[in-house]
């Protein structure tokens, strides 16, 4: 209850989420106190919840307002290798140089 209530804010009005259950058929109605908020799931999936009892029920279900990030390894891996590049390029560069002034 603690995450949905730093996510969603306090609990507005008697909810119980296990009334929703897994509910297909169950209608969400806006809330026009409730500011709509953006939540995320960990696949990339993005929703906007309009109640307070739609964001703890999304909440509860694993979405979250924090937009994970995903890793690009292959972006990650050759910034790391033009890195090392760039380095290696630098200490001979610098390396010839001191050579030069002796």
């Amino acid at each position: 209850m603690e995450i949905i209530e730093s996510i969603c804010g306090e609990k507005r009005g008697n909810f119980n989420l296990s009334d929703i259950g897994n509910n297909p058929n169950f209608i969400f109605e806006n809330d026009p106190n409730f500011p709509t908020l953006t939540l995320f799931y960990e696949d990339g999936k993005v929703i906007n919840v309009n109640s307070w009892i739609e964001c703890a029920n999304y909440v509860n279900g694993g979405w979250t307002d924090n937009l994970l990030p995903k890793t690009d390894y292959e972006q990650v891996f050759s910034i790391v290798l033009l890195t090392f590049a760039i380095s290696i390029y630098l200490f001979k560069t610098i390396k010839n140089y001191v050579k030069k002034q002796k």
